[in-house]
Parts: structure tokens; C-alpha cells; sequence
């Protein structure tokens, strides 16, 4: 019994075993899970507007930030179901254009653009807070020409001004031929994000 008795006093008398240590490894374990899946999955930039190109002119471009480049205003045609944006060839030539989608009683503005890797990017040319639709270059920036906000020209990333998180909307074309091409489903379909 007096051994019963001293087992159970040295349980509770004794210092218990500390889990500070199985607890800092787990958190450490934790918080590298949590960079690894921002690196591995949260870092994919859905405004990265690289992915949505078909057309890249082969060489990049800089864009002097002593000038402006003002969009060059262009018909569009649609033809069998697709918007024919602008050719290549007119984008490699003037650099920044404008256009209008006008069918199905809709209009939606657009640009196309050569961005500073040598993309050709096509968006919609509305910044929809603001509701500007025009647009100019400077440096390798695309500013807002009704609210000047300001956005990276290769990313859309905001740099300054109240409707940063608005950039002209990237789109999906193809390259068709010299023509760039939306079908009209997905003009038909769009609307602004505010």
C-alpha cells in the first residue's frame, strides 16, 4: 500500500512534461504549409492579363513616360459570330486602339494593346466606377482618361487613384488569321463589375 501510495504522490508531485516543444513544431509546421500553399496556389495573379493573350509581336516594348499615347479610335466588324476586334498588324502599327462591340442591342467599348513583353492584350475600355472609356499610356502605365487612375500595363495591378481595383477587363480572344476575335456570346454576356 505504501508503494501504491508514493507512486501516486511522485504522479502529482512531479513536474509534468512540458508540450511547449510538440506545440512550437506543429505552428512552425503550420505556418510553412501557409507560405508553401500562398507560393503554390494564392500567388496565381488572376489579373495577370498575360494569360488571356494569343498574340505576341515578338519583342518587347517601352513606352516613353515623357509621352502620351492616346487610343487610335477603329471600326470593328462581326463576322460569322465573332467581334474582329482589330488585326494585328493595326495593333503592331498604332500600339493602343479603341473600338465599339455594337450588336444585339448591346455596346461595350474595347481596346487592344501591345503590353511592354510584347503580348498583344484586348480588354474591355471601361472603367466602371468612374465610367470612363478612354484611356492613354504613359511609361508602362495605362491611365484612366476621365478619373486618371492609374494601372500596371503588363499586370493591371493599381498603382494610384480611386478605382484601382476596376483596370479595363481582360479578355479571351484568339488570333485568327491577322485578326483578333471575341466571340459575340461573351460581349453579349458582359457586364460591368459594379
Amino acid at each position: 500500500m505504501k508503494d501504491d501510495r508514493k507512486g501516486k504522490n511522485q504522479k502529482f508531485t512531479q513536474p509534468k512534461k512540458s508540450k511547449a516543444g510538440l506545440y512550437s513544431i506543429v505552428g512552425v509546421v503550420a505556418v510553412l504549409v501557409i507560405i508553401g500553399s500562398y507560393f503554390l496556389f494564392g500567388n496565381s495573379d488572376n489579373s495577370n492579363s498575360s494569360v488571356k493573350t494569343a498574340a505576341n509581336i515578338g519583342q518587347k516594348v517601352n513606352y516613353s513616360s515623357n509621352d502620351k499615347l492616346e487610343q487610335t479610335v477603329l471600326d470593328s466588324k462581326v463576322e460569322n459570330g465573332k467581334e474582329i476586334v482589330t488585326t494585328l498588324s493595326t495593333v503592331m502599327e498604332k500600339k493602343f486602339i479603341r473600338t465599339e462591340y455594337k450588336a444585339n442591342g448591346k455596346t461595350v467599348p474595347l481596346t487592344a494593346f501591345i503590353q511592354p513583353d510584347g503580348k498583344v492584350m484586348v480588354a474591355v475600355s471601361f472603367c466602371e466606377p468612374c465610367k470612363g472609356d478612354s484611356f492613354h499610356i504613359s511609361g508602362n502605365q495605362i491611365i484612366c482618361n476621365t478619373c486618371g487612375t492609374t494601372w500596371d500595363l503588363q499586370t493591371l495591378k493599381g498603382i494610384d487613384g480611386g478605382c484601382q481595383t476596376y483596370p479595363p477587363q481582360a479578355l479571351t480572344y484568339s488570333l485568327n488569321g491577322d485578326n483578333l476575335e471575341i466571340p459575340q456570346t461573351v460581349l453579349d454576356a458582359w457586364a460591368p463589375r459594379v
